[in-house]
């Protein structure tokens, strides 16, 4: 499984879901949209919209699940 959160510095709800992710000690890549714009199109052509916290989760044969509320991602994680 492979996990990618779609982030930015400023939001609060994106800080909360990374401490969350650092205490689980989850293998998770990160997507900064403050620092990478083409992000901004791959985040809305992926899941639909652009708004972050965003968790992408990836499954071999499955289809990708967009997670977009940081409450659902942490429980998700949990």
């Amino acid at each position: 499984m492979k996990y990618t959160l779609y982030h930015m510095g400023h939001c609060p709800y994106c800080k909360k879901v990374i401490k969350h992710i650092n205490q689980l000690k989850i293998d998770v890549s990160y997507k900064d949209l403050d620092i990478h714009e083409k992000l901004r199109t791959e985040l809305k052509n992926g899941g639909g919209k652009v708004q972050v916290p965003c968790l992408l989760v990836e499954k071999k044969g499955q289809s990708a699940v967009w997670m977009y509320e940081s409450q659902e991602i942490i429980n998700y994680l949990s």
